[in-house]
């Protein structure tokens, strides 16, 4: 499956900020040993290769295109690997988008992993092109991801209050490891419509500064945690500081937010306090690393 809508949204990202200026809370669990698994990292030079991985280890491809390619919906050939996620980067490469594949090694055995590649002006070629690697994963289950390691949260009981993301909605918050890997939202659907949506987030300084920004199609189905991974095994980010998650995604999610709730940060709407007379944040989770 190749959602055309990918890759026009990364050009219409990229405009927008220049002009502007299933995931289920098992994402986010932590094993009970100490034993760390680093991420495996591949790219295109990695096409046909066999490589090894350990149960429990994740796994990032990073497909850049060029003119009218792009990358289709991954097929894994056995149980032994699970796709985590799907998302577009950025900022963009002036070549055409980035996309970012997120696996998990959960089970010992043999997976290849396959993304075909989309001509868009040959469609029938795309049987013949394609992105492939295959993994050898030994090991159990008693591993620890080097990335997954909970940081900042919003722990206050959710109490049906939600703004939609037609507008600007940003959290602050205050990380306490030095690198951002992952960010987990809760969202509702605020407005009956389509089966899925486009949902970007973004993360900024202090100052305003764009960092980065990762956007992937969501399930109304499946949408009360939404988990975003920051590519390249994360962001580094300076603790103590503060820095900004802003969300977007029209009327079909509604972000949750509570009055109160979490204390090193706080909600905005369109640049101003989301709760005129009372301070509010949104439900969000950050996890991260060293």
């Amino acid at each position: 499956m190749t959602d055309s809508r990918i890759a026009f949204l990364s050009v219409a990202l990229v405009c927008g900020w220049l002009f502007c200026g299933n995931a289920g809370a098992q994402k986010g669990d932590v094993y009970s040993t100490s034993i760390k698994q680093p991420l495996l990292s591949l790219n295109v030079t990695n096409n046909g290769q066999h490589l090894a991985a350990a149960v429990g280890q994740e796994i990032e491809i990073t497909l850049g295109t060029v003119g009218p390619n792009e990358y289709g919906t991954p097929q894994v050939s056995s149980s032994a690997v699970r796709l985590e996620s799907v998302e577009l980067a950025g900022p963009q490469n002036p070549g055409g988008p980035t996309f970012v594949y997120f696996f998990e090694a959960i089970a010992e055995g043999e997976a290849q992993i396959k993304v075909p590649i989309v001509d868009q002006e040959n469609p029938d070629s795309t049987n013949q092109r394609a992105f492939s690697v295959t993994l050898h994963v030994a090991g159990n289950a008693a591993t620890l991801h080097a990335s997954a390691t909970p940081d900042q949260a919003n722990t206050a009981p959710w109490k049906n209050a939600w703004t939609n993301l037609l507008n600007d909605a940003q959290q602050t918050f205050t990380p306490s490891l030095p690198r951002l890997t992952r960010v987990e939202v809760e969202l509702v659907v605020a407005n009956p419509g389509p089966l899925d949506g486009d949902v970007v987030m973004s993360l900024q300084d202090a100052a305003g500064e764009l960092l980065a920004f990762v956007s992937k199609i969501v399930p109304a189905a499946d949408c009360s945690h939404v988990t975003f991974f920051f590519p390249n095994g994360g962001l580094r980010v300076l603790p103590g500081q503060v820095y900004s998650l802003r969300l977007r995604g029209g009327s079909l999610f509604g972000w949750k937010y509570v009055v109160g709730g979490y204390s090193k940060g706080a909600a905005s709407f369109n640049g101003r306090p989301l709760l005129p007379d009372a301070r509010s944040t949104f439900l969000f989770r950050t996890f991260g690393g060293s």
